[in-house]
């Protein structure tokens, strides 16, 4: 399991949480390379992505809801936003690169 965000640096939460977890190797996102104080921020940066391009970012069987919706909306400033359709195929991975 991989834990991410402010409770990770709990030592409490973590070993409890890991015992409740028997067997299974309980892992912060920071030892994937993914700062677990960045969740949030990463979170949101997704979101935003998928609304941007139409993508649904909801799932119906995990929420209960009819089917996937977009989260959010773009408004247009003066000089108006560029139409982005929604590509052909949903993205199914999220691959985080570093900068170069």
């Amino acid at each position: 399991m991989i834990a991410a965000g402010g409770g990770t640096r709990n030592p409490t939460l973590m070993r409890m949480l890991a015992e409740e977890l028997p067997g299974v190797l309980v892992r912060t996102s920071d030892e994937l390379g993914l700062p677990a104080a960045w969740k949030e921020a990463y979170a949101f940066a997704l979101l935003g992505f998928c609304t941007v391009h139409d993508i649904p970012a909801t799932v119906a069987s995990c929420t209960g809801a009819r089917h996937p919706s977009v989260l959010g909306v773009v408004l247009p400033g003066r000089s108006g936003f560029p139409c982005r359709q929604r590509p052909e195929r949903m993205p199914r991975v999220l691959q985080i690169a570093q900068a170069s």
